[in-house]
């Protein structure tokens, strides 16, 4: 069987606090798998997954960052040229709710004008310790002008869903002229953004908790 040809390259960053589960939702994407305990991201970690959107084949080019405050300055310089980004926090953590302007400020200053943004609130399987409602959450995602949807990295629930929406959100806004892409895009591939792969993913450093 012949294989599609991609369609369009897209840079996406999945950021937010630590322990929310970052990298166990791209581990949980491009794996297929879940560890309970998964090693803290030290400044970022690559990813590439293809996501079949009606005739199209979209590679997503994922950078999950670090969610440690000492990190951050690192984690930041990532965001430039991102076509869309996944905001996450723990729906058992209200902690991690709270701090959510600050990265989505971060988002909206350093990544390409009108980026699509989804924000994700993860563990949704942990509904016994649930700290953050899902009206709380729709209602922030409404004053800021971005979508919501809850996922678990540790059943998989919405995890596909999750990037396959924000892929759909980034093709519309491209389609709809609200996000300029690079003028190397070709009359076969209108909506291609060339981004230089990683030469290289970084190490990253043993400790207990999702990143």
């Amino acid at each position: 069987m012949k294989t599609k040809a991609i369609s369009a390259t897209y840079k996406i960053v999945v950021v937010g606090p630590s322990g929310v589960g970052k990298t166990a939702l791209v581990q949980r994407l491009v794996e297929g798998t879940f560890q309970s305990e998964t090693q803290s991201t030290v400044g970022v970690e690559f990813k590439s997954f293809i996501v079949q959107l009606d005739n199209q084949s979209i590679k997503l080019q994922i950078w999950d960052t670090a969610g440690q405050e000492r990190f951050k300055s690192v984690s930041k310089a990532y965001y430039r040229n991102a076509i869309g980004a996944i905001l996450v926090y723990d729906i058992s953590n209200v902690v991690s709710f709270d701090s959510l302007s600050t990265w989505l400020n971060d988002l909206q200053q350093l990544c390409i004008p009108n980026a699509f943004i989804l924000l994700v609130g993860n563990k949704s399987d942990m509904e016994s310790t649930r700290q953050v409602g899902v009206q709380q959450a729709q209602d922030y995602a409404q004053q800021n002008h971005i979508e919501f949807l809850e996922t678990s990295a540790m059943n998989g629930n919405n995890v596909n869903e999750a990037f396959t929406r924000l892929t759909y959100g980034i093709v519309n806004r491209v389609k709809n002229g609200q996000i300029q892409v690079n003028p190397l895009a070709t009359k076969s591939s209108p909506f291609k953004i060339e981004q230089e792969e990683p030469k290289q993913q970084d190490q990253r450093k043993n400790e207990n908790g999702c990143c």
